[in-house]
């Protein structure tokens, strides 16, 4: 008898740790119309991309509602999901299971591997994440070849076609005898006048209304884009940009063109020393006689005894020892500085990368892994003559 109830005990306190440790950063649910809004509490290691792929949602989803607010441990997101919203129990307690992969379906969308794609910009694209790819499809590198098909969890922002005018229908056609008319001999080669309608058309077309944003702190290419329902392509497109970097106070055309400025008045030199004086330079770096570099690829870190781990320090394949780099990690938004004191030979720790940096970069950058996905820009030298 006693064996039975030492069992029975034994097995009540298993249920009760693994219902503990299931629920461990979920604190609650909340009903958003009609639908399950989970309260999750951010927990060590904790990133969009961990919390949406826990709850089997898309990433974009949970930055839009949370206003892509800045993850630490103890801050307070609300995951919305698609699964209906239950009355609570009699003890008043809102229910707190976790939602599993059971509960939604995730959608495969197969892609094909076009020219300068890499797997960072395909899960920036779909909303999921590189390992979430990788494991989909067995692949053991990030390494992709044009024309590849993978099979990409989730689905890439849907853009919205254009209203289409109906086109009337012709009528039945009538045979009838055709009668040529005869035109003037000075009038054959005088262009038909536009018709009244397409004069009334044109005229009535209203301009598209002019919408600008200010890049504040903590924004990127992608959430602006989110936010006002464009791809990160048109957003480019229409500012004329040729990466994803931004700079807080930077202006960025919405819809609409930008109204045509004054008639422009030549530059005094004046003008030109304050431009120089303030940090946030108003015109490109080739307009003050320097050269930008911008690069995209993977980084590594490593020890090395030659390296002082603590400083900010990294290897290069061609930027001259010295130079000073900004350094971007996209999958966190964090910038750092470092300089180059040298220049590092391929081995089987470096093959396929761009950067070698010190354990102290890395974690400016806010990296998980070794290798990462990174973007650099620093001033290049002029070619001597």
């Amino acid at each position: 008898m006693h064996k039975y109830y030492i069992a029975s005990v034994v097995a009540l306190l298993m249920n009760l740790s693994a219902a503990s440790a299931i629920t461990r950063d979920s604190i609650g649910v909340e009903n958003n119309k009609g639908k399950k809004l989970i309260i999750h509490q951010i927990v060590a290691k904790d990133t969009y991309y961990s919390v949406a792929r826990r709850y089997n949602v898309l990433p974009k989803d949970i930055m839009s509602f949370n206003d892509n607010k800045f993850l630490q441990i103890g801050v307070i997101i609300k995951v919305p999901t698609n699964i209906p919203f239950t009355s609570a129990p009699a003890t008043g307690k809102a229910s707190q299971a976790p939602v599993t992969a059971s509960n939604t379906s995730t959608e495969l969308t197969e892609h094909t591997v076009q020219k300068k794609e890499n797997l960072n910009m395909l899960a920036e694209k779909y909303g999921t994440t590189v390992n979430e790819i990788k494991r989909v499809n067995n692949l053991s590198t990030i390494n992709l070849r044009i024309g590849q098909l993978l099979k990409i969890p989730g689905r890439a922002e849907e853009q919205t076609e254009p209203e289409r005018t109906p086109v009337a229908t012709a009528p039945p056609r009538v045979e009838e005898t055709v009668v040529k008319t005869q035109i003037p001999p000075e009038n054959r080669y005088k262009k038909p006048a536009p018709s009244q309608d397409k004069k009334e058309a044109t005229n009535n077309s209203k301009p598209e209304e002019f919408i600008e944003h200010t890049v504040s702190s903590n924004e990127t290419m992608y959430s602006i884009a989110s936010r006002y329902k464009l791809t990160m392509d048109q957003l480019k497109a229409k500012n004329n940009l040729t990466d994803n970097s931004l700079r807080v106070g930077q202006k960025l055309v919405i819809s609409g063109e930008r109204p045509p400025k004054n008639a422009p008045v030549a530059e005094s030199s004046t003008d030109t020393l304050n431009s120089i004086k303030d940090p946030a330079l108003r015109y490109p770096a080739s307009r003050y006689g320097l050269n930008q570099i911008d690069e995209k690829g993977t980084g590594v870190w490593i020890a090395d005894q030659d390296l002082d781990p603590s400083k900010m320090l990294v290897l290069h394949r061609s930027a001259p020892i010295g130079t000073v780099m900004k350094i971007t990690n996209p999958m966190t938004n964090r910038s750092t500085f470092a300089k180059v004191v040298g220049k590092f030979t391929e081995n089987e720790s470096t093959k396929d990368v761009i950067i070698v940096m010190t354990k102290a970069v890395a974690d400016a950058l806010g990296a998980l892994d070794k290798r990462f996905y990174c973007n650099l820009t620093y001033g290049g030298q002029d070619n001597e003559q």
